[in-house]
């Protein structure tokens, strides 16, 4: 998949300045590992089938979204298009689902 972030701020997260989103330093190296799955991963299927993932398709206010699990306390929230060859993937959010 073709990895794309909504925020600029948060595609830091691949460089040495991740320090700039604020976030956990276990966090972002979670992030980077899952970053390497993502890209991976050829479709959709492939996620699902990965169960360390826990890959959701999230509803209500976030229909059309979708998560993975960073750790205990954080999801990766993006949406998926897979009419487009290989299918992209845009990250709109690391956050904490305790807050």
């Amino acid at each position: 998949m073709k990895i794309q972030f909504q925020d600029t701020r948060l595609a830091l997260i691949r460089t040495d300045r991740a320090f700039v989103t604020k976030l956990p330093f276990a966090v972002i190296k979670s992030c980077r590992d899952k970053l390497v799955v993502l890209e991976a991963a050829p479709d959709e299927r492939t996620l699902r089938n990965w169960r360390s993932l826990r890959y959701e398709k999230l509803k209500g206010d976030r229909q059309g979204q979708r998560s993975i699990r960073i750790n205990d306390q954080y999801r990766m929230i993006f949406t998926l298009d897979e009419s487009q060859v290989p299918p992209i993937l845009n990250i709109l959010e690391v956050c904490d689902y305790h807050d």
